[in-house]
């Protein structure tokens, strides 16, 4: 049921200001905000190399050196005058959002002087914050759509902390039948709707644990990831964020990650991961920053959950920078650190993990898409509301075509934090 005379009689007597498309897609997001996105992703795939090792023809013999640089048709372990590349063939996927209005309630919602709210502002604003906000978390992500991770299981109260600030009344979830992100959902992800959230205790309530949902579990939107058990790349329905392509935990061996089996240089096809978990904050950013600039990286901006960056900005106390960053007319507090290639910028975002954090040169990574980054009704229709079929209403559509592109992974890192 869409958005009827009934359900907007509360909000037709307000006033309503519009909000450009742009500010409400990009709000309280700043990772999703500073990403860059480009247009343009056409065709079946994207496909762009890495070279992981340059030439090793080298020797201080002559003769050595030229034997190297010989090929010869076979490689050897004595044949390696030439770069080594991968290339990543990188596929589109696909984020839907919806919006109904009963047409009476169209109607009545239409009126002079800013008297009354317009029902499709209201469903479109709050459509592309959904959407917002799915492609905010999406971006942390490792492509099968992670809501969070179950701590804790009492009847039908389900506890994730910090976690909870993916939850929304309403939510139909499944969830994996164990701690493994890729395991199958429980009970073939029949799912079960959230029916009350106490953000304060990091909790929800579901009508009923259909799927038995168990402490340890991941949880996911039912649709945003297959039933069974998943570990490719390619049957994965998300977009590939930071997890996918710079994971925590190090690749195994004969992989396929959009083509390439990253194992054979976990560190410069995936990227680095450090567990500074037993250092205090300031000292264990000091050493991940060491680490990455030895390996050729020049992080520009750090991202963590609100908790870690409350943790980090208590360690460093009255040294703290704070600094300001706009993004067209949205603006994140942010504050700095320094490390061997510079200042960094520290961000907390709502949508990052607790526990870890993640050190990018952002100018490394991409999102790429079709069309615009949210694309507007149907391609034939100039972006209007379509009639319904035998219903008395309309239909809005928003729609995503496209995926995260990493550059050069090796030149960021995921740490793990102290708790």
């Amino acid at each position: 049921m869409g958005a009827t005379i009934t359900t907007i009689q509360d909000v037709l007597k307000y006033v309503y200001t519009s909000r450009e498309l742009q500010n409400a897609v990009y709000k309280d997001n700043p990772l999703f905000a500073l990403l860059k996105k480009q247009s343009g992703f056409t065709g079946k795939s994207h496909i762009h190399a890495i070279t992981y090792r340059n030439p090793l023809a080298r020797s201080a013999l002559f003769g050595t050196a030229q034997g190297r640089a010989r090929v010869n048709g076979n490689t050897t372990s004595t044949d390696i005058g030439f770069s080594e590349d991968v290339q990543f063939i990188v596929t589109r996927v696909k984020n839907y959002a919806m919006y109904s209005i009963e047409q009476e309630a169209l109607l009545a919602s239409k009126g002079d002087k800013g008297s009354f709210i317009s029902a499709v502002s209201q469903q479109l604003d709050g459509t592309l914050q959904t959407l917002n906000n799915d492609m905010g978390r999406d971006v942390y992500g490792s492509g099968l759509g992670e809501l969070g991770q179950v701590t804790g299981v009492n009847s039908t109260t389900i506890s994730v902390g910090e976690a909870i600030a993916q939850i929304e009344v309403g939510m139909e979830i499944v969830c994996s039948t164990g701690s493994t992100k890729t395991a199958a959902l429980r009970n073939s992800g029949t799912g079960q709707s959230v029916t009350s959230v106490d953000r304060s205790a990091g909790t929800f309530v579901v009508s009923a644990n259909t799927d038995s949902i168990a402490s340890g579990d991941w949880l996911f939107i039912k649709g945003d990831r297959p039933a069974g058990s998943t570990t490719a790349i390619g049957s994965m329905l998300k977009m590939a964020g930071l997890e996918a392509w710079n994971p925590y935990t190090t690749p195994a061996g004969s992989e396929s990650f959009f083509g390439v089996d990253r194992s054979i240089d976990a560190t410069r096809l995936a990227g680095h991961r450090l567990d500074i978990s037993s250092l205090q904050p300031e000292e264990g950013y000091i050493t991940a920053l060491a680490a990455l600039a030895r390996e050729g990286g020049s992080p520009s901006h750090i991202f963590m959950s609100f908790l870690d960056e409350k943790n980090l900005k208590l360690a460093l106390g009255s040294r703290v920078e704070a600094e300001y960053t706009e993004v067209g007319d949205i603006g994140f507090e942010s504050m700095r650190i320094r490390g061997p290639k510079g200042t960094v910028r520290v961000y907390a975002d709502r949508n990052a993990p607790a526990g870890f954090s993640r050190l990018l040169q952002l100018d490394t990574w991409e999102l790429k898409h079709l069309g615009d980054l949210v694309n507007k009704g149907d391609a034939g229709n100039d972006g209007g509301l379509a009639r319904e079929y035998q219903a008395d209403s309309f239909e809005g559509r928003l729609s995503c075509y496209g995926n995260m592109v990493c550059y050069k992974p090796a030149a960021n890192m995921v740490v793990k934090l102290p708790t």
